[in-house]
């Protein structure tokens, strides 16, 4: 269960799914070194982790995968945590 804000730097508690932005993140097995073949003999199980940012993280940042370290905190552009989307609006003539 979540606890905290995924953002090392802040320790605001996670407590209401309605506060910050929640990630879904399914997890891959690691490789061998020099071997592009899953450790596992069969398809492992899909593993799924979950990870929050509180509200104040969550507009200047956002969580993505890496390959090598996993999912990390990137700063998000400016503009993009307040852009909005405005509907296109017609108007009917009779």
């Amino acid at each position: 269960m979540l606890s905290h804000c995924a953002n090392s730097q802040c320790s605001k508690p996670f407590l209401r799914l309605g506060q910050g932005r929640l990630f879904l993140v399914e997890a891959t097995p690691r490789l061998e070194m020099g071997n592009s073949e899953p450790v596992y003999a069969r398809r492992p199980p899909r593993r799924m982790e979950r990870y929050w940012l509180c509200d104040r993280c969550a507009q200047m940042s956002t969580l993505v995968f890496d390959q090598q370290e996993g999912v990390i905190l990137v700063p998000l552009q400016p503009g993009v945590a307040h852009a909005t989307i405005t509907p296109s609006v017609t108007k009917e003539t009779a």
